[in-house]
């Protein structure tokens, strides 16, 4: 009997679901490699790409503001798979060296209209030292924020206040496949997450209707990245350490410097390194939701691989498992949770038509599931239920393609199918 393997509980649990299948069914895994391959923190940091180094940046501000000079990091949050407490601690290195001490530093985890972090939650993120020796605080997009005006496109911009008067300013986090920005991290750390909740409102309502956005993966001419980087530059962001996360959350590579320039060197490599070959055409795919699985709301990003596929990964009138953890429950977002300005009730997607989707989640109830998933998807507690239903919909078993780590994955074509 095959069995598949998938990591569960991203920060929370960290741990590894094991699942059983029926006789006749065979399992390909498609996962991005785990072995660093870009450059290393120290590598990254060394080398910055169109910025100053870090310890430059706090030198001039002290030449400047003598021993008031202050910095400020913005670090994304838990939502995110990078782990920052490393690069984190260097960063704070760097600027101790040019004379602005981690006492006149603040880390602010850039939670846009997530929920805020707690104590534990804050360590397990940022690591002992920045929490020890750090004004440590959570990004709230109600309160705090300074008004910058309108942007050329007619955006009212409110941002951290806390960042914004900082003397330097620095931002931490990952850059992963991202529906509606391509790629996370550059200046999207800003907007969404240091703005307040009407600019935030501004900037996603166009993915909501629809409009504006790219796709997953495109950040060339990609209108709402654009938006994203013109408002994080105008706020003053200086700098930006982005870490490229393989499928255990490890950091494959490091890249700093200007906000756009170093982002799209590591986009460059991300689309290498989370790039892996898939068959098109399965009989059923696995999407497993981890590291994006703390929470419901993040969940939906499963569907990130199946639309940056060139291919429909599962033929029609086959299965799409979707797996999910959820150590958080369903989560909070301000903007898309329940009963929020932005949320709207789930529908069948279309992209997914002719294939039953069925959800497994074994740590929430249906009802909490239907805040996410259409009422039509069977949503299965227990993997047994799962197992009904395929030997219901495929009773010879067949070809099942797994992404254990699907909000990663950039399927490809398999060398095979390239040459048709």
């Amino acid at each position: 009997m095959a069995e598949i393997a998938i990591p569960w509980g991203a920060w929370h649990w960290e741990g590894e679901e094991r699942l059983p299948l029926p006789p006749g069914w065979r399992v390909e895994a498609a996962a991005p490699g785990d072995e660093p391959a870009g450059p290393s923190l120290e590598e990254a940091l060394a080398a910055p790409v169109g910025a100053p180094p870090i310890d430059e940046l706090a030198r001039e501000a002290v030449r400047r503001r003598g021993d008031r000079a202050t910095a400020a990091i913005a670090v994304e949050d838990l939502t995110r798979p990078a782990p920052a407490g490393r690069a984190l601690r260097a960063m704070l290195q760097r600027l101790e060296s040019g004379g602005i001490p981690p006492h006149r530093v603040r880390v602010i985890l850039a939670v846009g209209a997530h929920a805020p972090a707690t104590g534990p939650e804050l360590r397990m993120k940022l690591g002992e030292f920045a929490c020890e020796r750090c004004d440590v605080s959570n990004h709230n997009p109600y309160e705090n924020l300074v008004d910058l005006g309108r942007s050329p496109a007619g955006l009212p911009v409110r941002i951290n206040r806390a960042f914004h008067e900082a003397d330097v300013k620095l931002a931490l986090g990952s850059v992963m496949p991202h529906p509606y920005a391509g790629f996370g991290g550059g200046g999207k750390i800003v907007l969404p997450g240091l703005a307040g909740i009407e600019t935030l409102e501004a900037n996603h309502r166009p993915a909501v209707t629809g409009l504006a956005g790219a796709g997953v993966g495109v950040v060339e001419g990609n209108r709402a990245r654009a938006e994203m980087e013109e408002i994080a530059l105008g706020a003053g962001l200086q700098a930006v350490l982005n870490i490229v996360p393989g499928p255990r959350r490890r950091p494959l590579g490091h890249f700093y410097g200007h906000p756009v320039s170093a982002h799209r060197h590591a986009v460059r490599f991300a689309r290498k390194a989370l790039a892996v070959p898939v068959a098109p055409g399965a009989d059923a795919a696995l999407l497993n939701a981890y590291p994006k699985d703390v929470e419901l709301l993040q969940v939906g990003n499963v569907f990130n691989a199946w639309r940056a596929a060139p291919f429909p990964l599962v033929r029609e009138g086959g299965t799409v498992v979707v797996t999910a953890a959820c150590p958080k429950g369903v989560g909070h977002h301000g903007l898309h949770g329940p009963g929020m300005r932005l949320y709207r009730r789930p529908v069948e997607r279309p992209y997914l038509a002719g294939r039953e989707l069925v959800v497994y989640a074994p740590n929430l109830a249906t009802r909490e599931v239907r805040h996410s998933f259409w009422s039509g998807y069977p949503h299965a507690r227990r993997w047994r239920e799962v197992l009904e239903l395929l030997r219901r919909r495929h009773p010879g078993g067949g070809r099942i393609v797994v992404l254990p780590t699907a909000p990663l994955t950039l399927p490809r074509a398999a060398p095979q199918e390239a040459e048709r």
